[in-house]
């Protein structure tokens, strides 16, 4: 009985499963889209773009594939597309299917005493050497799923994490379907064209730029971020590691990320947009100290963050926007932190990612900047890297 939540990368997933553990989601407007939405509606172009995401995995022959469909019945010939496409690269294709409709009815009818796994069943997933989440919605329980049973699911998604969390890559793909722009509170087509844009990339010349950027900034040590109305924010990444958002964790991708040092962060940032849970706040002014951020001209961004338990409103991320498909913001992680000549800082949780903040809140915050410099260098003017730098990507 196959049940499972997926990551945004390692980090993000934290605070996905974090959240789909602690509160089951209110109304939802599946039934509805179900009933109303045709499978050309559902996926437009999605289905054309998978043969050139599967080639941009990075999987090696022999490579057992495992992929896991967030979806229901009517979903499946995209997983059937994905394994087809996968197997013309070489890899071994696993087919898994997570129905949320089917996962509530288990948790309704199984009785408790049926409902722990033992160690043994997920020695299952351990052949595989790649996991491929495709999510046609996000991994949460329906509504209506029981909430005596929630400490068995989340048993079970908790061993499975464990396990999973181990292999090669661990690869999320979000699917343009409407219940993923109803759940991020977007107009389906704004989202769908944002989402297939992001996607539609010159893969191996994103892994070339992730990679040359995470040489060129390793072993850094300070970084200053230059905002408008001449706002700075600075912040020290010594001993911290860059990651790459080339395709292998996040698609859409694009990106290279670290954790800075959190009690590090110092100084202020003008941020032009903020949006959350669908309100819009224009021209937010944050600042930190010792790496907390104290202060805000949008007091209710202060109080949302602080709903949240834990290390909430703590310095937890430094990145850098690559995606060319991205050119604007929407109100979408998955794609405004993509978004080329942009970067992003964020508080909450980091832990996965090479810091030490625990908590369900990551935020990002999108910054234009008007000069990044690191180490006293200057890497990036204007949303755009130097010209010593972009010449070692064009190599």
């Amino acid at each position: 009985m196959p049940i499972f939540a997926n990551k945004v990368s390692i980090t993000r997933y934290a605070s996905v499963t974090i959240l789909c553990l602690c509160c089951l989601l209110t109304d939802s407007i599946a039934q509805s889209i179900e009933q109303t939405t045709t499978k050309k509606d559902r996926y437009m172009n999605f289905e054309e773009l998978i043969p050139k995401i599967a080639n941009g995995l990075s999987i090696n022959k022999g490579e057992i594939v495992l992929l896991q469909l967030w979806g229901e019945n009517k979903d499946l010939p995209i997983l059937d597309k994905f394994a087809i496409e996968i197997a013309k690269t070489g890899g071994i294709p696993v087919k898994w299917q997570y129905s949320r409709e089917f996962i509530k009815e288990y948790f309704i009818s199984v009785p408790q005493e049926n409902l722990k796994y033992p160690e043994k069943y997920f020695d299952i997933f351990k052949p595989a050497d790649i996991v491929i989440d495709i999510l046609a919605y996000s991994p949460a329980p329906a509504p209506g799923f029981p909430k005596e049973k929630m400490p068995f699911y989340g048993q079970y998604m908790g061993q499975l994490f464990k396990m999973l969390t181990q292999k090669k890559y661990f690869i999320q793909i979000k699917v343009p379907t409407q219940e993923n722009a109803s759940e991020e509170g977007i107009e389906y087509g704004v989202f769908n064209a944002a989402v297939l844009k992001a996607m539609d990339i010159d893969y191996p010349r994103m892994k070339k730029t992730c990679a040359v950027l995470a040489g060129e900034f390793n072993n850094s040590g300070k970084v200053k971020i230059c905002t408008k109305e001449n706002k700075e924010f600075s912040f020290s990444l010594k001993g911290r590691e860059w990651h790459k958002d080339d395709g292998t964790g996040d698609i859409p991708c694009g990106e290279v990320y670290i954790s800075p040092i959190e009690e590090s962060g110092e100084g202020q940032l003008f941020v032009p947009l903020v949006i959350i849970e669908g309100k819009q706040y224009n021209d937010v002014i944050l600042a930190f100290s010792k790496g907390k951020l104290v202060n805000t001209n949008e007091p209710k961004v202060l109080e949302y963050i602080k709903t949240a338990p834990g290390d909430c409103d703590i310095l937890a991320e430094f990145g850098i926007g690559l995606n060319p498909g991205v050119d604007k913001l929407i109100g979408f992680a998955g794609t405004d932190e993509k978004c080329i000549g942009t970067a992003h800082i964020a508080v909450g949780m980091n832990y996965l990612a090479g810091g030490k903040n625990k908590s369900p809140l990551h935020l990002d915050f999108i910054v234009r900047p008007d000069k990044i410099e690191i180490d006293g260098k200057i890497i990036m003017l204007k949303g755009k890297f130097t010209e010593d730098i972009s010449k070692k990507i064009d190599q």
